[in-house]
């Protein structure tokens, strides 16, 4: 049995429609990502699980059960806000402990299950202070546990690392995924972070106009995108817009973007005509020329010229221009190498299979 099922749920506000036509389920422990931009749907979509706000038509399920007319509190679900909603002048022992003591739990039991929270999200010698005395991320931790102090069926958390800095909120990410999987909580995420989406879930919904668009695995929702839209908000991309020209070997076949420059793709399943062409930066490798036609499989090779070099720690970025004006952005690691210079002249080699490739229709 699913223990979070949707059917055909949307959700309108007047004559606005937030949310059309939802549905999927999740199984025990299943840890799900709704990403999307800003006015997708995907919060009243939350809200609607949590029981804040009620379907226009379809139904929300918690194990089997239409939650239908049930408030949040008849409801079996954990909640960690954006602002994790910590109550001020009450302890850390005492913010987790609220939810218990509205279930009566027996101070015994009680003061067990907060010992084994504050263990659970590494607060241990914390119990007493208050949330002003905490870090920003010692105060996530806090909401983390008594979201998850009641043993909830189903475990809501609504961009629950968007109020911490870059650094942190890397830290946390991997922690948030490991307490999560130890409890075996079934959970969803809301997040517009493309990174905060794919690391945390296993599995991924993206949504758009209130609809969803595409859902899968991170890794195949990245790789496999179904339009221009996804492509475009799971990753960074280089955009090309051509035609389809002669036939290579296998399944090959030229594509054209100007009169000039071409390259090979995997032929489309179907003829839309028109194509565009996703080569994300990480998939494109920048040598010398004669270098790049040794290796076989990077069978595509362009010139362009660089304009620019960013340095950003880990990686480099490098934006080169190609013949016919088109500006490509090429992601490389930093393993100790020199940076290209501005002017400089620069091969790029890629592979058929690199390039996602997309009616222009979609």
């Amino acid at each position: 049995m699913a223990v979070v099922e949707l059917k055909n749920v949307t959700k309108r506000f007047g004559g606005f429609t937030a949310v059309e036509d939802v549905t999927f389920s999740l199984g025990k422990g299943d840890i799900l990502s709704l990403l999307g931009p800003s006015g997708c749907g995907k919060t009243t979509t939350l809200r609607m699980i949590a029981g804040f706000e009620n379907p226009s038509e379809g139904d929300v399920l918690i194990s089997g059960e239409s939650m239908l007319g049930k408030r949040p509190y008849e409801r079996n679900v954990g909640l960690l806000f954006q602002d994790y909603a910590l109550f001020p002048h009450m302890t850390v022992q005492q913010n987790i402990a609220y939810g218990l003591k509205r279930r009566k739990f027996d101070r015994g039991a009680l003061d067990d299950r907060v010992g084994e929270m504050l263990g659970l999200v590494k607060l241990e010698g914390l119990a007493d202070r208050r949330p002003s005395q905490l870090s920003g991320g010692q105060q996530q931790r806090v909401a983390l546990a008594r979201a998850l102090a009641t043993s909830p069926e189903v475990v809501l958390l609504d961009e629950p690392l968007s109020a911490l800095d870059a650094k942190l909120r890397q830290e946390l990410r991997i922690e948030l995924k490991q307490i999560l999987s130890a409890v075996d909580a079934t959970t969803i995420i809301v997040t517009h972070d493309q990174e905060e989406a794919m690391s945390l879930g296993d599995s991924l919904i993206v949504m758009n106009e209130g609809r969803i668009v595409q859902e899968g695995s991170p890794t195949d929702i990245y790789k496999n995108p179904t339009s221009r839209f996804v492509a475009e908000f799971i990753g960074r991309s280089n955009w090309f817009s051509g035609k389809l020209g002669k036939d290579g070997d296998d399944d090959l076949v030229e594509f054209s973007i100007s009169k000039d420059i071409s390259f090979l793709i995997h032929r489309p399943d179907h003829d839309a005509g028109a194509y565009d062409v996703c080569i994300r930066p990480e998939r494109i490798r920048t040598e010398d020329r004669q270098d790049l036609q040794q290796i076989s499989e990077y069978c595509n090779h362009l010139q362009g010229v660089v304009r620019d070099v960013a340095h950003l720690g880990a990686d480099i970025h490098t934006l080169v221009e190609l013949a016919n004006g088109e500006m490509l952005t090429i992601c490389q690691p930093y393993t100790g190498q020199s940076l290209r210079q501005h002017g400089e002249r620069v091969g790029l080699a890629f592979r058929p299979s690199d390039c996602i490739v997309i009616s222009s229709t979609t």
